[in-house]
């Protein structure tokens, strides 16, 4: 690629994609068309789907062999909000968060949010484009001199930040020329007006390349996009460190790569335990939980005024926090156990939590507080998942009983018919209606019991005995028992493997990872169910090392 001088009448955006140097011959990137929409995603090969319904049945092709590396479609895609905003905040030390605050939201795929499908609109190249200038104009304010420290007017000096500062934005090595292109933009900036502006320039095009924005996995060379191939070292770092810490990088784990230390099953493992037991698995453990536990809208949530004038934005903050917390309390610092989240009488919580529940507030804002066993077992009797499964005025038999069959049990029910309203109220007479009783004989008895707890949470001891039909769990007399059954059930056992999953992958499983996925459930089993162990199965198993882009 040769040098632009035209730096005056060009956009930083421009630039950006004029020193992307990675459209051309990237497997998952159609080069045509670029001028229209220059980061234009052609991902939705493979496994193009766009289910997010959590099917498990996967693809219909041949059954997998365990013999030889087998593995569902990967299709290339960006990175997430949350990835996003932690990447900046580690590359840059950026703690504004301009994607949670600005950004269209993420797309949904396999249950997660993938970015995988759909091609980049307008809007989004707008917001990139946006947030990179803000960034590198913050960065060159209070950033640079901890990355930096030598003239910017010297090329040579330059040369050496854009080295440094391009393997970490890029998650590997620059390649000579694509270095040369950089020192040629700061040159040309330089010339035109400083050396300064020239370095932010060079900032801002690495913050808009697709080798920033995409999670990027090339073929090797002589490879088709039918081969399961291997990653690259620096690829498998990065899928470790985005899974592990939903962000970047380190510069331990990109040495190790450098080294050949992912190479080996023992050095691989080494550097996952490393990164579980750093503070930034708080984040991966956090997206997890938001996303598995359908958190997301919980602070808009709409509740009846009169009934509830509790509710509100910062109740509704203390309620996801307390998931959040509770969780990483569990997995990081406690037993790890699936078990503990689906049945622990305590939670971690603050005076209007505890208020709420009817219990001695904790003493300094959030903390553990212990909660009656007969009325609480873990995440199922949290108020998030209450009030998120609930309506403005009532509880919804539908929206619980639905959680527990699909994101516990992975099982899909088909959709509602046409026309029927899915925030229609809590009616037993739809077990009578031979329309619908096919699928709420399924959802309906799990959510009765759930009348225990009112739309925002708290305890009202109204709800009847119920029963998954066609599970191990059966029948139950109330929450706590139902969570007792659901922790011992084998079927949850698997189905939360396969949810973790999905989550690293951002795609729903296929036949083809059933080899990798057979492996990840029993190692969740022989550990007892120790989530932790999960997540090191994950990342070690065969369909998290290995690539292939096209059936």
């Amino acid at each position: 690629m040769g040098r632009v001088r035209a730096w005056p009448v060009l956009t930083a955006s421009t630039l950006g994609l004029l020193l992307s140097g990675c459209y051309s011959g990237l497997d998952g990137v159609d080069p045509q068309g670029l001028a229209d929409d220059p980061l234009a995603d052609s991902s939705g090969e493979g496994d193009d789907s766009g289910d997010d319904s959590g099917d498990s049945s996967g693809d219909d092709g041949p059954e997998a062999s365990c013999e030889a590396p087998s593995v569902g479609v990967a299709s290339l895609r960006r990175l997430t909000s949350f990835e996003y905003d932690n990447t900046v905040r580690d590359l840059l030390g950026d703690t504004s968060r301009p994607a949670q605050k600005s950004f269209s939201p993420d797309e949904q795929y396999g249950g997660y949010a993938a970015n995988a499908v759909a091609p980049i609109a307008k809007t989004q190249l707008d917001e990139y484009t946006s947030a990179a200038e803000t960034l590198a104009d913050t960065f060159m304010e209070t950033g640079l001199g901890d990355t930096i420290d030598c003239p910017m007017a010297d090329t040579a000096c330059v040369t050496g930040f854009v080295t440094d500062f391009g393997r970490k934005a890029f998650r590997r090595p620059l390649e000579p020329a694509e270095i040369a292109d950089y020192v040629a933009l700061y040159e040309d900036a330089r010339g035109a007006w400083n050396g300064a502006t020239g370095v932010r320039m060079v900032v801002e095009a690495m913050l808009l390349s697709p080798n920033f924005l995409y999670h990027m996995e090339t073929l090797p060379e002589g490879a088709a996009e039918t081969d399961v191939v291997p990653l690259g070292a620096f690829e498998l770092a990065s899928r470790m460190s985005y899974f592990v810490w939903a962000s970047m990088p380190d510069e331990e784990l990109l040495d190790a790569a450098e080294a050949g230390m992912l190479d080996t099953p023992e050095g691989r493992e080494e550097q996952i335990r490393r990164m579980l037991e750093d503070d930034r698995a708080a984040d991966t453990i956090a997206s997890f939980t938001t996303q598995w536990m359908h958190l997301e809208g919980l602070p808009d949530k709409v509740k009846d005024a009169e009934m509830f004038p509790q509710w509100g934005a910062p109740l509704a903050a203390s309620m996801e926090e307390e998931t959040l917390a509770f969780a990483d309390e569990v997995i990081r610092r406690g037993d790890g156990k699936l078990e503990t989240l689906l049945t622990a009488p305590w939670t971690v919580g603050d005076d209007s939590l505890a208020e709420l529940y009817g219990v001695a507030a904790p003493e300094g804002g959030f903390g553990v507080i212990d909660l009656p066993p007969t009325e609480r077992a873990g995440l199922l009797t949290q108020a998030s998942f209450l009030a998120t499964n609930a309506h403005a005025a009532e509880n919804s038999w539908v929206h619980r009983g639905l959680f527990v069959r699909q994101n516990l049990l992975c099982q899909t029910l088909p959709a509602p018919p046409v026309g029927v309203e899915v925030n229609d109220p809590n009616d037993a007479g739809r077990l009578e209606n031979q329309e619908c009783k096919s699928c709420h004989t399924m959802i309906d008895p799990i959510g009765w019991a759930f009348d225990d707890y009112d739309p925002l949470g708290a305890f009202v001891d109204e709800g009847e005995p119920g029963e998954v039909i066609g599970a191990s769990v059966g029948q139950f007399d109330d929450v706590v028992a139902l969570a007792g059954s659901l922790a011992a059930a084998p079927e949850v056992h698997e189905c939360v493997a396969t949810q973790w999953f999905r989550y690293a992958a951002r795609r729903s499983e296929t036949v083809a990872d059933s080899c990798a996925l057979d492996q990840i459930k029993a190692t969740f089993a022989e550990s007892g169910q120790d989530v932790r162990e999960l997540i090191v199965a994950v990342a070690m198993s065969e369909a998290f090392g290995f690539h292939k882009a096209s059936e």
